[in-house]
């Protein structure tokens, strides 16, 4: 059975895509899906007044109209920018560590089977570097939600250190479980990524029992492809199809 819950994460050629957003508007014809492009991105969408000029025109075909804000990265969007959009994907693809940048474009062609080694998985093996990633990664997430607003935490458990494989080892429980607890208590859906393969069965299990909300990401950047990946870690982990957004921002309570 093909899955249809409407998939928040794809990208379009006005950031790193290759589908114009006149084509992703056809596309919703083969599963329900918005758009969420890179923010910033060089200079198609490098400020906000390039996000506004994307709103009007992904809206203008038909499309629900997301981004993917690069916590860590990205300059805050005023309100009503914020606002306009269905729902703000935040998504980390590099982390500052006191000025020392690790950034994950390697590991993520490794992750995606696009390489078939990774550089730097040795350096990744030291225990007090993915200490400090960890470290950080939270304290990102944090800002997110508290500054950024977001709605949705992108492949949640995606980094440098996902080359080395282990997720249950590389990603202890009582990280996994303070990153769970700031996504149920500031009202965030954690992302069933497709590309990636994340998060893993254990960490969705825990998010499932601690109340979590959840969403489909395909994180294509080409034409849409069946998600069977994603269908596989929802029924592996028995997620309600209740639990999951539907193209709009978490209801959250007051």
């Amino acid at each position: 059975m093909t899955l249809r819950l409407f998939d928040h994460h794809i990208h379009s050629d006005r950031s790193d895509g290759t589908v114009s957003l006149a084509e992703r508007a056809k596309s919703v014809a083969v599963r329900p899906h918005g758009v969420s492009d890179h923010y910033p991105w060089r200079d198609k969408l490098p400020n906000e007044e390039a996000v506004k000029r994307y709103i009007d025109d992904a809206t203008k075909v038909g499309l629900r109209v997301g981004i993917e804000y690069d916590l860590g990265v990205a300059p805050p969007l005023t309100r009503a920018t914020h606002d306009a959009l269905h729902y703000v994907i935040g998504a980390i693809h590099q982390i500052d560590l006191g000025g020392d940048w690790i950034r994950y474009d390697d590991a993520g062609a490794y992750v995606k089977g696009r390489t078939k080694t990774f550089s730097g998985v040795e350096r990744f093996r030291d225990p007090a570097l993915r200490s400090r990633i960890l470290e950080r990664t939270l304290e990102v997430v944090a800002e997110g939600i508290e500054r950024d607003r977001i709605d949705i935490l992108g492949h949640p458990t995606f980094s440098a250190l996902q080359a080395l494989g282990e997720p249950e080892r590389i990603y202890p429980e009582e990280w996994q479980d303070r990153l769970i607890t700031m996504c149920v208590q500031g009202g965030i859906a954690i992302e069933v990524n497709e590309s990636y393969g994340v998060p893993h069965r254990e960490f969705l299990v825990r998010a499932s029992r601690r109340g979590a909300t959840f969403s489909v990401g395909s994180d294509t950047h080409f034409d849409l492809k069946p998600l069977d990946r994603t269908e596989a870690m929802i029924t592996a982990a028995e997620l309600a199809h209740a639990r999951f957004l539907s193209g709009a921002r978490p209801v959250r309570s007051a």
